[in-house]
């Protein structure tokens, strides 16, 4: 019997071989479809799905909701989560592509005899033939949305669309899942054709739920909140996942509740909770409930919450806690106890994460909105490091944080100098009194942190010891805790980073003006030691009796041991002598308070005008410095500046007085002289082109030696744009134009003027040495050699020809040495960055081994653009051949003087020799040049059609749009 057994055994094992040798792909039977249908499902679609499924289970795990916004539909829209599961992701792909390439079924099958249906004859017109295998498709389709590879995924679902469109079931899931793709990449158009097309052909009852999945997906991404809420519900309705039934029950709470339908929203998060979710989502959904309970209940409500800050399980959650106690202060009109509730989720914040800026930013905004801008800019600047640019209208909070970090430090220091003057005018026993409560505070507060300091690590070694006695294999590593940024660009690039390094930065060093040498002393930095110098001198007998006690206990009564004892006194926050030293008792700590309080209120005026454009908050300011400050030396600016923030705000009255009391108070100022003129709201539309026509005919009017007409246009200058960016460039001219007169008064008074009121005007280091010479006692030479920059030398306004007679200082015509190439022009004339990029491109295009240096110098009126470097004369010589052979080129450098020199000969350039020197020195040498100007102006004259010259191009500056108004000196237009 077992014999027979085993004979059938065998029989049958060869008629399966036989089967299984007779289904190849190349073969279209139903044998061959139910073959490769059976082995695609169990022996690698099986195995391919397990991979997806646990992907999606690692993104659904893994994902971090922030539940103070409207949460996404799906976890893959958190970009955070994008990324995790990949491998399983990857393995579900491959599995794809293995069941496809082995048993995909093209082959199309012999037609039967006869009259077939409709049905029968679309079957026949199919692509594919494995019944089975459209599901390795869509796997492969799925694991890429899930990867986040929404445009790979798109193509795959668009693929299956064409390859199934004679099979309307899957035609309709594919275009589901291609629609769901294009909303995630917010093609918001063709995911609405492609849902409205699937829905006007039909689709299979079994998918309803991936299309009201998508559906929904798509409208609450475009917040067609209203629209979306029936979708969400048949979701919901057949969601079989847990993990994403608890999220889409949290999800309708939140559209219910940002639709004010409250009684909805709290029904909707109550169902949820009786689902058990996570605890962090349960939390969210309770502290939810709180937020759209009616007013009625609000006692409740907060004695709820309060219940729930106790709870040890909510340490970790009491950001959130306390975040909507004040919201709930917040809707019953308690403004004050909000922000105290604001002021602790931020304290009592661990994650420092969303929740914490959540709080930082409505605790901002409140103190925005009442003008508490200290305290605005501190939370402002600590919740800018908590979120990243995709942040809801993050632009204008950052732009709130940079006003906010300028005004600061000038609100600081004028609080801190009133402050200081109060305590001044109370007798000492009252300042005694409260400079002991404040050192009172700050024991106190040291203590605090003292107990916190020695709990936490107390908590630290609980956990190593609990590490320590855990069994092998569970023990993990402790990370240190970092501040999440989610961004992970190069520091520069992270404003989050940023922002922390900057708060950190002033937790050290507190506030202080972005500028040079800022570890100096800085009058509005509230705890520096070196902030107030001035001594207290009515104090100063209590400080030595207190160091000559501890000396004379010592033994030894030496001066420098009593120095030292009073700066250790007087640098010890716990001291009265650290606080007493800063009030100005004497006047001249009084006139020094006052300076810093005015400059304090005259810039923070400007910066409500401008930044904050706070018309009454800016006039209160102002209003306060004339009153308290009547000599304040820049008085004319405030009066200019209000005339013209009442124009702004449309108050012609005021703007008529402050123009008036400008005119009849300051009548010399250059703000007078603006405002006066009768065309001054023409010059503020067009004054900067009139002035930029004004001085190119002056720079002429000067190099054809009308000297008049130069003095004369500066006069009318003065007048028409006291405040122009080419003021000190007339002034210059004037200044040149005087000493060709022979009128060296003029010429001195004009060059001090120069130095003096423009010093950062590029003609200002050329007039500073000129000044810087006669002020060593050099004498001035004769009067010609200012008629051309090229003929201006050093040597010009000393008696310094035996150093240029001397043998070291001459120029050396050696042929061999390291050579420069320069292309020189005046100051000001040239676009640098046009230049720079013109001749850069043709060196990029003309040399592929040599590489050269850039660079811009700037000497005594005259500019440089320096190319190197050359081996010798030669080799420079064919640079400027190949230069000037590009005609494009030679155009647009005609104006510009070309000079070839050795570096040895440069040095002296720039000590001792005009330009024209060399010239005549590299002639009688070398030879003459080319006339580059010459070669330009014979390409123009063949008539070229190529961009103008360059020196025809005027750069652009900061700050150069309007008319000649500026609003301060700093604004002022420079060229």
């Amino acid at each position: 019997m077992k014999r027979n057994h085993l004979a059938i055994g065998v029989v049958l094992l060869g008629v399966w071989m036989a089967v299984l040798a007779g289904c190849s792909t190349k073969k279209n039977t139903s044998m061959t479809r139910f073959y490769h249908s059976f082995t695609t499902k169990y022996n690698i679609y099986y195995n391919g799905s397990v991979a997806f499924r646990d992907g999606r289970e690692a993104i659904e795990s893994g994902n971090k909701d922030y539940f103070g916004d409207i949460i996404p539909l799906e976890p893959i829209s958190n970009k955070n989560t994008v990324g995790q599961g990949k491998a399983q992701f990857d393995r579900a792909i491959e599995k794809s592509e293995k069941a496809i390439k082995l048993h995909s079924i093209r082959k199309k099958p012999q037609k039967k005899a006869g009259k077939i249906s409709e049905k029968k004859r679309q079957w026949y017109l199919q692509k594919e033939f494995n019944p089975y295998i459209y599901n390795a498709w869509m796997m492969m389709g799925e694991s890429q949305y899930w990867k986040g590879e929404y445009l790979e995924a798109a193509a795959t679902f668009s693929y299956i669309s064409r390859l199934y469109e004679h099979n309307p079931s899957v035609l309709a899931l594919a275009r589901m899942w291609m629609s769901r793709c294009y909303a995630q990449l917010d093609w918001f158009y063709d995911a609405e054709n492609i849902l409205q097309q699937t829905h006007t052909e039909g689709y299979p009852s079994k998918y309803a739920k991936v299309y009201d999945y998508s559906y929904a997906d798509y409208l609450l991404r475009q917040e067609r909140y209203e629209e979306a809420i029936p979708h969400l519900q048949q979701v919901i309705k057949h969601e079989k996942r847990k993990k994403q039934r608890h999220r889409e029950l949290f999800l309708l709470g939140q559209i219910y509740q940002f639709l004010g339908r409250n009684s909805e929203a709290y029904s909707a998060y109550g169902k949820l909770i009786s689902k058990s979710p996570p605890y962090e989502m349960e939390l969210n959904a309770r502290i939810r409930q709180t937020e759209v309970m009616s007013s009625s209940q609000t006692k409740k409500v907060v004695s709820k919450l309060k219940r729930m800050a106790r709870a040890p399980e909510n340490k970790d959650y009491l950001d959130q806690i306390y975040y909507a106690l004040g919201n709930v202060w917040l809707v019953q009109g308690d403004t004050l106890q909000g922000m105290a509730q604001y002021r602790l989720a931020a304290e009592k914040s661990t994650r420092n994460g969303k929740e914490k800026a959540a709080a930082l930013l409505t605790l901002a905004g409140l103190c925005w909105d009442r003008m508490e801008h200290e305290e605005a800019q501190r939370c402002y600047k600590e919740a800018l490091g908590l979120i990243d640019k995709e942040y809801p209208d993050y632009a204008m909070l950052a732009k709130r944080s940079e006003v906010l970090d300028e005004l600061v430090t000038y609100s600081v220091a004028v609080h801190l100098q009133d402050s200081l003057q109060r305590l001044a005018a109370m007798p000492e026993t009252d300042q005694i009194r409260i400079v002991d409560g404040i050192i009172a505070e700050l024991k106190k507060k040291e203590a605090e942190e003292k107990k916190k300091a020695a709990d936490e690590e107390l908590m630290a070694r609980h956990r190593e010891e609990q590490e320590r006695n855990a069994p092998q294999g569970t023990k993990q590593q402790t990370v240190a805790p970092t501040v999440p940024t989610g961004d992970k660009s190069w520091y520069f690039y992270n404003t989050q980073l940023i922002s922390q390094g900057k708060t950190l930065f002033e937790n050290q060093w507190g506030r202080r003006k972005l500028e040079d040498n800022w570890r100096r002393r800085n009058k509005t930095t509230v705890a520096s030691e070196s902030d107030y110098q001035a001594v207290d001198y009515a104090k100063e007998d209590s400080i030595k009796a207190a160091a000559l006690q501890v000396t004379d206990s010592l033994g030894n009564d030496s001066t420098a041991q009593i120095a030292a004892l009073q700066d250790s006194l007087q640098n010890d926050p716990h001291q009265r002598e650290y606080y007493l030293k800063n009030i100005p008792v004497t006047p001249e700590m009084m006139e020094e308070s006052n300076a810093i309080l005015s400059d304090g209120l005259f810039n923070m005026g400007l910066i409500y005008k401008d930044k904050l454009e706070d018309e009454p908050l800016a006039t209160r300011t102002w209003a306060r410095l004339i009153t308290e400050f009547p000599v304040f030396e820049r008085l004319d600016e405030v009066y200019y500046n209000e005339y013209l923030m009442y124009l702004r705000w449309e108050k012609p009255d005021l703007a008529e007085e402050a123009k008036n009391i400008l005119l009849s108070q300051f009548p010399e100022s250059k703000y007078a002289l603006t405002i006066g003129d009768p065309d001054f709201l023409t010059n503020a539309l067009y004054g900067k082109q009139i002035e930029d026509s004004l001085y190119a005919a002056s720079y002429n009017a000067f190099k054809e030696h009308q000297l008049q007409e130069v003095i004369k246009n500066d006069e009318y200058a003065a007048t028409k744009f006291a405040m122009g960016q080419h003021r000190a460039k007339f002034l210059f001219l004037h200044a040149m134009a005087s000493l060709q007169e022979g009128d060296r008064k003029t010429f001195l008074e004009k060059l001090k003027e120069v130095v003096q009121n423009y010093p950062e005007n590029e003609i200002t280091p050329l007039a500073s040495e000129i000044m810087k010479g006669l002020q060593g006692g050099r004498l001035l030479a004769g009067g010609s050699n200012f008629g051309s920059i090229w003929q201006m030398r050093n040597s010009d306004l000393v008696n310094d020809g035996l150093e240029m007679d001397s043998l070291a200082n001459q120029f050396k015509p050696d042929v061999n040495a390291p050579y420069l190439f320069l292309l020189a022009y005046p100051t000001g004339e040239v676009n640098e960055d046009h230049l720079l990029f013109e001749v850069a491109r043709f060196n990029f295009s003309s040399f592929i081994v040599k590489d050269f240096d850039l660079s811009f110098v700037k000497s005594y009126g005259v500019s440089m653009m320096v190319v190197k470097p050359f081996s010798g004369l030669d080799e420079t010589l064919y640079y400027m051949h190949l230069l000037y052979k590009d005609k494009d080129l030679a155009v647009k450098l005609s104006g510009l003087r070309a000079v070839i020199i050795s570096e040895t000969n440069y040095d002296l350039l720039m000590k001792y020799y005009s330009f024209d020197d060399y010239a005549k020195f590299y002639e009688e040498n070398f030879g003459p040049l080319p006339d580059v100007d010459d070669i330009g102006n014979q390409i123009l004259e063949e008539g070229s059609t190529l961009d103008e010259p360059l020196q025809n191009l005027p750069e652009q500056q900061d700050g150069e749009e309007g008319g000649a108004e500026p609003v301060s000196q700093e604004d002022e237009f420079i060229d």
